[in-house]
């Protein structure tokens, strides 16, 4: 029951951390653009697609893991249905289709707002956005997300990267002013793809002590040893750390980077919590769940330095 319950608090966590990683970059591009009623709908539509894009992914590797379930109990002689926790595959194509039909619809809407009087640029990001999705469900149901390395890079550039510089891009082109992508952008971009490889490391650490170890022992991070792995962690933590004080100091009053220095306690805590209790299950999934949270709270603590500096400066 206990397992259960924090495997929900891990799911909803990741949404809500995709869902502050998209509103990070909206809020930048308020603060470099306007807030109108065009870029607030903007923003929305944003927001959706990346939650949208988060769980397609994981409706996709919960069914390649069924299948991959399935066809193990086959040659084993097994003949078992192919399910997902409670939920039939036919059912959870459809969950699948309903997250590719929204993510789909809100993104058009969201480009179109930013890009619609530029058709050149709009058929541009149309055609990109459709082979993200394609590649998407590839990458996903193919099982590439397994791979050493290749999971990493993916996760980096589409949830870390992606999230907060397209957004500030299309905020930005919607207010109709002049169209760029500014230094704390790239800065903020950064430290979020420092914090999606720390998930994906918390996420890996715990598969291989719990749920799926034959999963996890393809994971780029885990090929070295847990030693070499945790100064990895570490890395992550302090380049996350690094990027967001250097956007905060550089583009925005220094005063304002204690506050981001305050909201890195708790989650440094977490990242040590997790390299000394690696071997043991419930509290490495606390301790993960509680990483994404404080994530999640740094990304918004970002969203009201945003907002008061908007408020001083216009």
């Amino acid at each position: 029951m206990l397992n259960d319950q924090i495997n929900s608090q891990i799911r909803f966590n990741s949404y809500a951390f995709a869902l502050t990683n998209c509103i990070l970059g909206c809020a930048l591009g308020f603060f470099y653009g306007h807030v109108t009623f065009a870029t607030l709908i903007t923003a929305v539509s944003i927001s959706i697609t990346g939650v949208s894009v988060l769980a397609l992914c994981n409706f996709s590797i919960d069914y390649s893991r069924a299948y991959k379930n399935h066809l193990r109990d086959k040659k084993a002689g097994i003949i078992s249905p192919i399910m997902v926790g409670d939920i039939p595959v036919t059912q959870l194509r459809k969950r699948m289709a309903m997250m590719t039909l929204i993510a789909a619809v809100f993104g058009a809407i969201a480009i179109y707002l930013a890009l619609g009087s530029n058709i050149q640029v709009l058929s541009w990001f149309i055609f990109l956005c459709v082979m993200c999705v394609l590649a998407t469900l590839f990458y996903n149901v193919s099982a590439l997300y397994l791979y050493r390395g290749i999971g990493a890079i993916a996760i980096f550039l589409v949830f870390g990267m992606a999230s907060v510089v397209c957004a500030q891009f299309l905020i930005v082109a919607a207010s109709h002013s002049t169209i760029d992508i500014y230094p704390d952008t790239i800065l903020l971009a950064f430290s979020s793809g420092a914090s999606s490889l720390m998930i994906l490391y918390g996420r890996s650490i715990r598969m291989m002590v719990s749920d799926e170890p034959h999963v996890a022992s393809k994971s780029f991070v885990l090929s070295f040893g847990y030693k070499i792995t945790s100064i990895y962690l570490l890395g992550l933590l302090v380049a996350n750390i690094f990027f967001s004080v250097l956007a905060c100091v550089s583009s925005h009053r220094p005063i304002e980077a204690l506050m981001l220095l305050a909201g890195f306690i708790p989650m440094s805590y977490q990242v040590y919590t997790i390299i000394r209790h690696m071997k043991m299950s419930v509290i490495l999934k606390q301790s993960f769940n509680n990483l994404m949270f404080f994530c999640c709270i740094n990304n918004l603590v970002w969203v009201i330095i945003l907002a008061v500096d908007y408020w001083i400066y216009n």
